[in-house]
């Protein structure tokens, strides 16, 4: 299996930002009075958390990664 290139730091930290903006419209929207749109948001979010996790952990390996050895 080919491992993909990983983006530069300052791409991962775009991507987290959108992942959070993305968390922060949904957890708005499971603030409403209808069930369904609640479930469908909780679910939303929960990937979503596992996508910011996924970038959070990207960002640490990159950062360790270019770290002068030493």
């Amino acid at each position: 299996m080919t491992k993909k290139p990983s983006l530069p730091l300052g791409d991962l930290v775009s991507e987290l930002a959108r992942t959070h903006v993305e968390l922060w419209h949904e957890e708005d929207k499971a603030r409403s009075p209808e069930d369904h749109v609640v479930a469908q948001a909780k679910r939303r979010i929960d990937k979503l958390n596992q996508t910011r996790n996924d970038v959070i952990e990207k960002i640490d390996e990159r950062f360790l990664r270019d770290q002068p050895k030493g």
